[in-house]
């Protein structure tokens, strides 16, 4: 009888506590740890949460006007994931760090058709670029090398 590895039977252990925590989500819980239900939210709730969620996140408006609008937008959102959850579907949802956008900013930004744009680094990396003084063969068979098969 073969022994169980012990760096699976670890990650099978971790793997059952993550599955078993409670979730402590910042939108899904009151105080008590019971479900809020839609509109039950108020005025001083949402705006707490809208404070720590900046701080989660490190957004950091550049006027009081921007953040006010960042906030009603927030708080529409808001609605929208409470109304969903209040209906106890198979998934639930909850404000990430895209939760101060409309639609509209989010697609503009992340949405190209039908296909998230990709964030890619404009400048060029200089890792592989040849040295002064490097001797280069013209070409290389990395079937010889065993890089391929």
């Amino acid at each position: 009888m073969k022994l169980i590895n012990p760096v699976m039977a670890i990650l099978f252990l971790t793997m059952i506590g993550l599955s078993t925590a409670m979730d402590m989500s910042i939108i899904s819980y009151d105080d008590c740890h019971h479900t809020v239900s839609a509109g039950s939210r108020s005025d001083a709730d949402v705006s707490r949460l809208y404070e720590e969620w900046l701080g989660k996140h490190g957004k950091v408006q550049s006027s009081l006007t921007e953040k006010d609008r960042r906030f009603e937008i927030l708080k529409d959102n808001l609605r929208f994931v409470d109304d969903h959850n209040a209906k106890n579907l198979s998934y639930r949802l909850g404000l990430t760090k895209f939760a101060d956008l409309t639609n509209d900013e989010y697609r503009s930004m992340y949405v190209v058709g039908s296909r998230l744009k990709r964030r890619t680094s404009t400048r060029t990396s200089l890792r592989y670029e040849a040295r002064v003084g490097d001797a280069l063969p013209e070409s290389v068979d990395w079937r010889k090398e065993g890089a391929v098969a």
